[in-house]
């Protein structure tokens, strides 16, 4: 992805970072792209799609660990 502010590309990065989601925090692994001259990030909607995903999912795995089957 081409960065907005430099017209130059972008590398992807990937980190640890904690995302709230129904007033819980879950530990995902973010992706978003970063312009190394700016220091500015940004998503597109695949990107977004990724990470909303990952939480999503921590939420229903927090949410079945909860529930006790007789």
């Amino acid at each position: 992805m081409k960065s907005p502010i430099t017209g130059k590309e972008m590398r992807l990065v990937r980190e640890l970072s904690n995302f709230q989601f129904r007033k819980e925090d879950f530990e995902i692994l973010y992706h978003y792209y970063l312009c190394d001259q700016s220091k500015e990030s940004f998503t597109n909607d695949k990107l977004d799609k990724i990470n909303q995903i990952q939480v999503h999912n921590k939420y229903r795995e927090k949410r079945r660990q909860g529930i006790k089957y007789s």
